[in-house]
C-alpha cells in the first residue's frame, strides 16, 4: 500500500471483502477499536494547542497483515471518521489473530498515518457503534488491527550519544497547502519552541519535506508533538 487511495472502486472493494475471510468478528472488533479510539482521544487531547494547528492531531491506523495491500485501503472508513491519510509506513505488529507461525518480530503490515481534528477523534467511538456490519465500512472495520496516537517515541530517533544542536526534521505536507506554506507554518511553530529553521535547506522526497533545525535537544519533544512531524533525526554530517 503506497498510495492514499485504493486501486479498486467501492463496489469492487465491497465484493472483495465479502468474499474474504476477515480476521475479526465485527462486534468484537468494534469493541476493541472503540477502546483504542478512546485512548487515542485521551492522548491527543493532552497535546499543547500550539502543536495542533487548526486543532489537528496525528494518529495511525494499523491494518491487519492480511489486508495491507493497496486494494485494502479503507477509504470509506476514513471518510466517515473525518480522517485524512497523509502517509503510509511499514511496521511490525503482533496481530490479535494470525494464521502465521508466531514470530518474535511480529508480522509486517502497514500503518496509515492520519490527520484529523481532535474533536473528530473524540467522536470515533460513537461513530463505530452506529456502523452496520454489512456495509463497506462495516467490512473494513473487520480488517483494522488498531487505532493509536503516534507518540514522540515513534518520531524522534536521535541517539543518546549525540550532543549536537542540529536536527533533520521530516514532515508531512499539510493537506490543502503547498510545501512552502506547510513549511512556513512549521517555521512559526518551531520558532515559538526555541528552534531556528535553516532559511534555505529544503528537501522534498516521497511525499515528505525535510528541514534543518537548530536548538537544544531537551526541547525536541515539542517538535515530535507537532501534528505533521514524521521523523526527527541526526542530519548528515555535511548538512550540520
Amino acid at each position: 500500500m503506497t498510495n492514499h487511495f485504493s486501486i479498486l472502486n467501492s463496489e469492487e472493494r465491497k465484493s472483495r471483502l465479502e468474499r474474504a475471510e476477515k480476521p475479526y468478528d465485527f462486534s468484537d472488533n468494534v469493541t476493541a477499536l472503540e477502546e483504542e479510539a478512546r485512548q487515542t482521544w485521551n492522548d491527543v487531547s493532552d497535546l499543547e494547542a500550539s502543536a495542533c494547528p487548526n486543532n489537528m492531531a496525528q494518529a495511525s491506523i494499523i491494518m491487519h497483515p492480511n489486508f495491507s495491500a493497496q486494494a485494502d485501503y479503507p477509504e470509506e472508513f476514513l471518510f466517515v471518521m473525518k480522517l485524512t491519510c497523509v502517509g503510509v509506513r511499514q511496521v511490525q505488529c503482533f496481530p490479535r489473530y494470525s494464521t502465521d507461525v508466531e514470530s518474535d518480530d511480529g508480522e509486517l503490515t502497514v500503518a496509515l498515518i492520519v490527520i484529523g481534528k481532535r474533536e473528530d477523534f473524540q467522536a470515533i467511538p460513537e461513530k463505530l457503534g452506529k456502523i452496520a456490519k454489512d456495509t463497506l465500512v462495516g467490512l473494513q472495520i473487520q480488517t483494522i488491527e488498531s487505532i493509536e496516537a503516534v507518540s514522540i517515541y515513534d518520531k524522534v530517533d536521535v541517539p543518546n550519544d549525540y550532543f549536537g544542536e542540529f536536527f533533520l526534521v521530516g514532515l508531512y505536507q499539510t493537506p490543502g497547502k503547498t510545501v512552502e506554506d506547510s513549511r512556513r507554518d512549521f517555521v512559526m511553530y518551531a520558532s515559538g519552541e526555541g528552534f531556528s529553521v535553516h532559511p534555505t535547506f529544503l528537501v522534498v522526497k516521497d511525499g515528505l519535506y525535510y528541514v534543518l533545525i537548530k536548538g537544544e535537544r531537551y526541547k525536541l519533544d515539542a517538535i515530535g508533538d507537532y501534528c505533521y512531524t514524521f521523523t526527527v533525526r541526526v542530519p548528515p554530517k555535511n548538512r550540520a
